[in-house]
This record gives C-alpha cells, sequence and structure tokens, in this order.
C-alpha cells in the first residue's frame, strides 16, 4: 500500500524565520495594490500567481486582474490548482515581468485583530524558494515563469522602475503599520516592552562596540610606554576606535527609530576586513592566529555596519572560548578562528571557525536570554541571528565537535552592475 505523505506548511515557514515583520491589514491592502497595479496599469508580459482568501478592500483589483489579459493562476483551495490544501490561511501574491518581481505571504492567524506577519521579496535572486514551495503544491507546471522572469534575465535599466511605487506606498502606509518590524517579536507587543527591548538590544551591541575602543586604548597605552613610539600601531589602534564609535553612534541614533536595516549592495570582503580589523582586538596578546580568506567580487545585499557588528561578535566569543584551563598542549600552540568567503550559487556564505572547545548546548545557543557567561546576558547570538534574518539571510551553527566549531552567514548575492 503506497504510504502518503503530506506536504508541510513551508510558505509558513518563511514568515516564520521573518517573524519579527509585522504590517497592519490596511498597509498590506496597499502592498498588494502597489505590486499588482504597475502590471494592470501598463499590461506587459507576465503572470501573477494568487491565494488571497480574504478579499475585502480588493474585490475590484481582483476582478481587474480576472478581466485582463494577463496569465494568472489562483491557489485558492477551490481552484482545482492545489495538489493538497496544507496551506490553510496562508495567504500570498507573486507577480512576476521582465521589470520586476514582487512576492509578499503573509499569515493572518499570525497576527492580532488589525495586523499580520508577513514575509516579502522583489527583484532578487532569493525569489526562487517561495517560488519552488508553490511550484511542488502547484498542479501547473510554473518552471517556465521561473526561467523565464529570473533576474539575470531582467532589463536592468527598468529594474526597479515599477517597484518604486511599491515603496512609496510603503512609506505613505508606515504611519499604519504596527510599530516596526525590524525587531518585533511574533506577539504583539506594547509600545512600552518594545522600546525596553529594543533599548536591551542596542545596549548590547553598544557595549560590544566601547568594549573594542577599552582594548585599543590599553594598547595605545602600552605603545607610549615603550621607549621607541610605534606611531604606525598607534595610528591604527586609534582608526580602530575611531570605526567602533561611529558603530556605537549610529546603533544610538537606531534607539530613535524602528526603521529596517540600511540593505543596499556592499562588497562582503571588504565588510569580513572591516570586522577582522576591529576584532582582531580580542585575540591580543592570547595568542590566536585569525585567519582570511576572502573570495574577492562578492557583492551582497546587507546592512554592512549590522553585518560586520555580527562578525565581531562571533569573533569575539570564539576568542573567549579559548579562555579556559583545560586546552590541550596542541589547541594552547595552535589557536586559530578563521574566516572564508564563498559563494555558493545564488548565496554568498561567511564561515567563521576556530578550534576552542566546543558549545555544550547546541540546541539553545540563539534563544533569548540562555548563556553559559556567569556574566553574560544571553543577547549576543540571538541578536546576531535576528539581524541576518533582517538582512534576509540566515545564520547558523553548521559544524561542531568537542574542538571545533563553525558558524555559516548566508546572503543574496548582489550582481556587480545592478
Amino acid at each position: 500500500m503506497k504510504k502518503i505523505v503530506r506536504q508541510q506548511n513551508y510558505l509558513r515557514e518563511l514568515i516564520d524565520s521573518q517573524g519579527n515583520r509585522f504590517l497592519s491589514k490596511q498597509a498590506l491592502r496597499c502592498l498588494v495594490r502597489s505590486a499588482l497595479e504597475p502590471l494592470l496599469d501598463a499590461p506587459e508580459s507576465g503572470v501573477v500567481l494568487y491565494r488571497i482568501i480574504n478579499t475585502e478592500g480588493l474585490q475590484g483589483l481582483l476582478k481587474r486582474l480576472e478581466f485582463s489579459e494577463i496569465e494568472s493562476f489562483s491557489y485558492a483551495d477551490n481552484s482545482k490548482n492545489l495538489i493538497e490544501k496544507v496551506w490553510a490561511n496562508t495567504e500570498f501574491l507573486c507577480v512576476m515581468t521582465h521589470r520586476y518581481v514582487s512576492i509578499l505571504i503573509w499569515d493572518s492567524h499570525t497576527g492580532d485583530d488589525k495586523s499580520v506577519r508577513y514575509y516579502s521579496l522583489y527583484n532578487t535572486k532569493l525569489q526562487r524558494e517561495p517560488l519552488d514551495i508553490i511550484k511542488r503544491n502547484s498542479k501547473i507546471d510554473i518552471s517556465p515563469y521561473m526561467e523565464k522572469y529570473n533576474p539575470d534575465r531582467r532589463d536592468n535599466i527598468l529594474l526597479n522602475s515599477s517597484i518604486r511605487r511599491l515603496l512609496d506606498t510603503l512609506d505613505e502606509a508606515s504611519s499604519d503599520a504596527v510599530i516596526g518590524y525590524a525587531e518585533k517579536s511574533a506577539v504583539t507587543i506594547t509600545p512600552e516592552d518594545y522600546n525596553i527591548k529594543k533599548t536591551r538590544v542596542i545596549a548590547h551591541e553598544i557595549k560590544n562596540q566601547l568594549s573594542i575602543c577599552d582594548l585599543y586604548s590599553e594598547i595605545i597605552r602600552k605603545h607610549l610606554s615603550k621607549e621607541i613610539v610605534d606611531k604606525e600601531g598607534i595610528e591604527n589602534a586609534a582608526n580602530a576606535i575611531s570605526k567602533a564609535l561611529k558603530m556605537a553612534g549610529n546603533s544610538l541614533i537606531a534607539l530613535k527609530s524602528s526603521n529596517a536595516p540600511n540593505l543596499e549592495k556592499s562588497n562582503l570582503a571588504e565588510i569580513v576586513e572591516n570586522a577582522v580589523e576591529l576584532s582582531k582586538v580580542y585575540a591580543e596578546g592570547k595568542n590566536i592566529k585569525i585567519e582570511v580568506e576572502n573570495t574577492p567580487d562578492i557583492f551582497v545585499l546587507a546592512d554592512s555596519e549590522k553585518l560586520a557588528a555580527v562578525i565581531i561578535n562571533l569573533v569575539k566569543n570564539a576568542s573567549e572560548a579559548f579562555e579556559i584551563d583545560e586546552l590541550s598542549e596542541n589547541v594552547q600552540n595552535d589557536k586559530y578562528i578563521k574566516i572564508v568567503t564563498e559563494k555558493e550559487e545564488d548565496f554568498a556564505t561567511v564561515r567563521i571557525s576556530n578550534n576552542a572547545p566546543g558549545i555544550e548546548n547546541p540546541d539553545d545557543i540563539f534563544k533569548e536570554g540562555f548563556t553559559t557567561k556567569s556574566t553574560g546576558s544571553g543577547l549576543g547570538l540571538w541578536i546576531c541571528k535576528k539581524s541576518i534574518e533582517e538582512q534576509l539571510g540566515e545564520l547558523e551553527l553548521s559544524r561542531y565537535s568537542e574542538d571545533y566549531t563553525e558558524f555559516t552567514i548566508r546572503l543574496g548575492i548582489v550582481n556587480r552592475e545592478e
């Protein structure tokens, strides 16, 4: 007898992967309109895949789509286009054209009466993941559309012309949105609780930057106490302090707003080099070798300062992991932290590994408040994971053993020309 294995609701899992994104239902309707109207206003080659259960405020728009010549496919439970009815209350809209691709996924049961938790992508190679999920549960073969409207085949001149309306409309609707998506948890919280949580996160980041300043200040004092002053060493330390203070200052500015990370095309190698320059002070005097293997010309969609802060935090943790008395003689003589950047298909990876004693509670390390340090806050790795997710990437503990630990960051690649 053939065993039937039901699919999971992977679309909701995508929403869960960025569970800090909230939007009011009114603002969501604005996003749906802004994603679809550029195609309806100027019909062209394109396709629309959608599953919209709550059509309140969208009936006219959907009628326009129905009576247009644009190819469209509904995935409502009664549409007969589904292999299995596994998506329950999860809804989505995918608009795919040569000019732009806009993907919105939301679930009204993951918010409160007035808000929803959502996932969105615009003009990025990351679009393949949600489209693959839809494809697996679709009786229609959408592979030709995925190939035809691939970002690599898009007209760069018009790349962002249509989605500009999306962003403008989102700005106009932001006052109606639930308090910021960048740090809000999956549970609706009061503004007071939100501000307390945000303050704790930013205080942790500033503490890391100030610790860098403190350590480099000590290095400057040591240089000045020598008979022959190392001007280059002092200048390098002063530059590192200046960079750390700038990052701390930007964190303070973030207290005044609920803005999302500043995602832009960034040179990954430069971010890594900057992060290593700041964080190597944590290895000072500990006989730890920091090795960097950078693949050049990798450009990612990222907030360069926030990504650097994550790398700094991981290097700091690795340095502190060597601070125990039970290190074997081999490790004592060959302590290392290695950072490697690579391309993996449509993604860029940053692997940060070390040969310090392994992690004792691998299943708990990303939980808020979990720490094995007597003076730890339990926020570091939790903040790192949230920060990378807000940059549309992922952070995972990819390998670990008794004497080896490796974290992997994955981010979407941006073409150098774009």
